[in-house]
């Protein structure tokens, strides 16, 4: 193989041996400087603008966003933000050579100026573009580049709204371009100016063509060659052309199709990601010079979708199973490196899919590079959300970014479909019911304007297929005409989570096969929020927890594959990302991810592993749940806990501090009952596969609870409990497990009184709040409460012990954001009144006349640590007094001291 690597160097080295020192590209990322707000742009050179404008040294790529859209204060900036550079332009030949200014992306509107000087104007967040900046260059010395961004909220811009952070700044690198004179074209949407496509490919023989937009700004008559290579992986020429072409005084472009015939083509598929590459040169027809060239990929398939039978690649059946993905990570917003963007994609190979949406918006060009060397399909879209703006201007503007999308990518292979409107008729700007009439307007105009993206697509590639993917309400989008537009439909689906049951998905599945007998079909979204560190083993909807997420998706992954009409299905999402309006257990997070912010694999990565990876996989689910505790069963020193293994084998045996328990793998889970003692709890797993054993481990730091002090035999130390709550959720920073409420018996703790709070929605109440605490890493700790409280209460022995009481007031009248997308738990506003309440401990009143809200304020987390003493075996009793309104706590630790 390393033989084979230096082969294709040295070939792609000598085509390369004439290559004109005037193409260069490299990235001028570092040392520039921002300035958060707007300046006059005509005194960004002036020098006291320097004094007033405090200027933060930083490196691309950059958001502005990646700290204010995550912290406790709603909201984020969205407007105006400045970057600037000096530059050393070295002496040039001109007019024999170009420069060009190169971005990957910047959210949402750049203006670029050059030495004070306007130069151009790019709108939209999520799409390449390049400006000529040779005119405006001041040669052998210094230049000022100064870049105006906007992230503002445009009405003519999309995405308008939508579940994810529209983070500010340049986000993606930056690259100066260095052409000669006559170069291949970049002025058709910021390409290469070569495409490649493959009109006809198949086991025997492949034809492929290569479009080639030249570009001469030199004066009089012109002679260059044009010549084509095609090399296998190998670095060995497949295929060869040279044509002549003439430029007159008078011609500044021509287009130039040339045809290729490859035999016995090696066939790109994502088992075998085999590319060619493309090598197109522009040569001096006089002394051999390479004037400008190109490389690009060339992957050979085939392919079509069967309404009835699914997707077939090169002829044969392919079930599409993967994930979307967000371009977010752990403090950084946005703003990735390349390499980052590369991991995300082998995640999702070493996982073993094989499709990935990428969503809502084009992203960095590494994404699909990667897509293309491992062997991902993929689809696209432009970032039309959730809402439209009826004008000329946003259409003109989304069949620019559809132009763009589709000119910038045309040359991947992995790239099967072209996507637009992710669920525009969701949540409506006019009433279905009390403004009918403005409605089935409004409807009419998004469908007009799908018709008019679907066109401009198909006109630019009809290679591919296109996609519109819509949320659940299925009349809706028929009523419109929405429907009948794209090839392919496509359904974000989330039965179990915003709304109804499990078995529902299924049915929705069938339906829509019913409904729509001709079209392919694709589940694009699916998928539940689950907190890593919050768990339950009596998960219901909406409490966040890795229980609950495990079991929708074994239904979901099982329903899916039963159906061959389902051609392909995405999670949603292959990591946690950034939502600024979000509440929830992690604020300003979408947890619906299988991996987290900083790619933590969750047990749902686990799982589609076990299900799609060809190699034997045997691992523990909640992995990383190595902090555990629970309450010790009557009369025992041990707490009996679930342990789910996942494995492609048959079976799993498991060994707990020696002891072996067998289990059969059933739907790649084998599940066991193990009594966790006090303390390291060493477990192994072991499978045998292939006739080799598979073994993975794990130690559990187990923190038993006692149910009866007295029966209790390691000395007492800690307790932690969430009131009014059937979760645990692990506190890694802090090493803390908390655990459920229980109810108070005689030689034990608990509660006494009072009703969980369960915040009412539209349909149904909630497991617990999804407000977003104030001053609190640990959300979930302040998110559930007892309401009436009356008494918690400790048996504990005669000692001294800090008593630590958590509160959070979750009946708030603030105003929030409404989630677009919060289906499901649309929360029905209830009065507020006061609580006061006296607070004693041991009969010494520590708290009078308590009013949360009053001295606090709401949604705010406040911890108060009492220290007292245990005395003539009476314990710890926290009596909680009624004044007014009903007594609430949310969480109490108590720790011997």
């Amino acid at each position: 193989m390393i033989k084979n690597i230096y082969v294709l160097i040295f070939t792609i080295a000598a085509v390369f041996s004439g290559w004109s020192q005037s193409h260069q590209k490299f990235t001028i990322n570092n040392n520039w400087v921002f300035y958060k707000g707007d300046i006059d742009a005509s005194k960004i050179e002036n020098s006291s603008t320097e004094k007033e404008v405090q200027w933060e040294t930083i490196n691309i790529p950059h958001t502005w966003n990646n700290i204010d859209a995550t912290d406790d204060t709603p909201g984020y900036y969205r407007g105006i933000g400045w970057y600037k550079k000096n530059i050393f332009i070295a002496e040039e030949e001109l007019p024999k050579t170009k420069t060009f200014i190169y971005f990957e992306g910047a959210n949402q509107v750049a203006d670029l100026f050059v030495n004070g000087k306007w130069v151009g104007q790019h709108k939209g967040g999520y799409t390449r573009f390049h400006f000529d900046i040779s005119s405006f260059l001041k040669y052998g010395q210094d230049n000022i580049l100064a870049v105006k961004v906007d992230n503002s909220h445009n009405i003519d811009i999309p995405p308008l709204s939508a579940d994810f952070t529209f983070f500010g700044g340049i986000y993606r690198d930056v690259f100066l371009l260095k052409r000669s004179a006559i170069h291949f074209s970049m002025d058709d949407y910021s390409t290469s100016g070569v495409y490649i496509s493959a009109p006809e490919v198949s086991k025997t023989i492949a034809k492929v063509e290569v479009k080639s937009l030249i570009k001469n700004e030199l004066s009089g008559n012109k002679a260059v060659n044009l010549v084509n290579r095609i090399i296998d992986k190998y670095g060995q020429t497949v295929a060869t052309t040279v044509k002549k072409v003439k430029f007159s005084k008078s011609e500044k472009s021509k287009t130039v199709l040339e045809a290729f015939t490859i035999k016995n083509p090696q066939l790109w598929s994502p088992d075998n990601p085999y590319l060619y590459n493309v090598i197109t040169q522009i040569e001096d027809a006089k002394t051999g010079e390479v004037l400008d060239q190109s490389i690009e990929p060339l992957g050979l398939r085939w392919f079509n979708f069967d309404p009835e039978k699914g997707f077939f690649l090169n002829g044969e059946h392919l079930k599409l199973i993967g994930t979307n993905r967000h371009q977010d990570y752990l403090k950084k917003g946005n703003a990735l490196s390349d390499e980052m963007h590369m991991r995300d994609i082998r995640l999702l190979k070493e996982m073993g899919g094989n499709f990935l949406r990428i969503a809502h918006y084009p992203q960095d060009p590494t994404v699909l590079e990667m897509c293309d060397k491992l062997g991902i399909l993929a689809s696209v879209e432009i970032p039309i959300v959730n809402a439209i703006t009826e004008s000329e201007t946003f259409t003109e503007n989304c069949l620019v970014m559809a132009e763009e999308m589709v000119k910038q990518n045309n040359n991947h292979p992995s790239l099967i479909i072209w996507a637009y409107m992710n669920e525009v008729l969701l949540r409506l700007p006019f009433s279905q019911k009390t403004e009918k009439a403005r409605y089935e307007i409004y409807a009419k105009n998004v469908t007009q304007l799908a018709s008019k993206i679907e066109a401009h697509i198909r006109e630019l590639d009809s290679s591919r297929y296109t996609m519109i993917p819509n949320h659940g309400a299925i009349s809706r989008y028929k009523d419109a005409g929405l429907t009948a537009v794209p090839m392919i439909l496509g359904w974000n689906l989330y039965q179990g989570w915003y709304g109804g049951v499990f078995k529902g998905f299924d049915e929705n599945l069938d339906e829509l096969h019913e409904l729509f007998p001709n079209q392919a079909l694709i589940v694009t979204e699916y998928g539940a929020d689950v907190h890593p560190r919050l768990h339950s083993f009596e998960s219901k909807r909406f409490d966040y927890t890795v229980e609950y997420g495990n079991k929708y998706h074994e239904h979901y992954f099982k329903a899916i594959i039963e159906r061959p009409f389902i051609v392909g299905a995405n999670i949603w999402n292959l990591n946690d990302f950034y939502s600024e309006s979000r509440g929830y257990a992690l604020p300003r997070t979408n947890l619906k991810g299988i991996t987290t912010l900083n790619r933590e694999k969750k047990d749902t990565w686990w799982l589609y592993k076990t299900y799609l990876s060809k190699e034997p996989v045997i691992k523990f689910g909640q992995n990383q749940w190595t902090i555990r505790g629970g309450v010790a069963e009557v009369g025992t020193q041990y707490c009996t806990q679930p342990v789910t293994v996942y494995s492609n084998g048959n079976s799993v045996e498991l060994l707990h501090n020696g002891k072996t328990y067998n289990a059969e793998v059933k739907n790649n889970i084998a599940r066991f009952s193990i009594p966790f003692v006090n303390g390291t709890n060493a477990l192994v797993a072991k499978s045998i596969m292939d006739s080799k054993t598979f073994v993975d481990v794990m130690d559990v730091d187990f923190r038993l609870a006692p149910n009866k002090f007295s029966n209790y035999k390691d000395e007492f130390y800690q307790l932690n409990v969430l009131l009014g709550s059937k979760r645990m959720y692990e506190d890694k920073k802090q090493s803390i497990i908390w655990i459920p409420e229980k109810a108070y018996q005689p030689g034990s703790w608990g509660f006494v009184g009072g009703k969980p709070y369960q915040p009412k929605t539209k349909y149904g109440s909630l497991p617990s709040s999804e407000l977003d605490i104030i001053d609190s890493e640990n959300d979930p700790v302040y998110q559930t409460q007892r309401v009436g409280i009356e008494q918690f209460k400790l048996d504990v022995p005669d000692g001294k012990y800090a008593v630590t009481l958590h509160w959070a007031e979750l009946e708030s009248d603030k105003e929030h954001e409404k989630l677009v997308y919060n289906l499901g738990n649309d929360k029905v506003k209830e009065d507020i009144s006061d609580r006061v309440y006296n607070i004693l401990i041991n009969t010494v009143c520590v708290e009078k006349g308590f009013n949360l809200r009053a001295r606090y304020s709401s949604e705010k987390a406040v911890k108060i640590k009492y220290e007292i003493q245990a005395t003539n075996g009476k314990g710890i009793a926290i009596d909680f007094e009624k004044i007014k309104g009903l007594p609430v706590l949310n969480a109490v630790q108590v720790r011997s001291i």
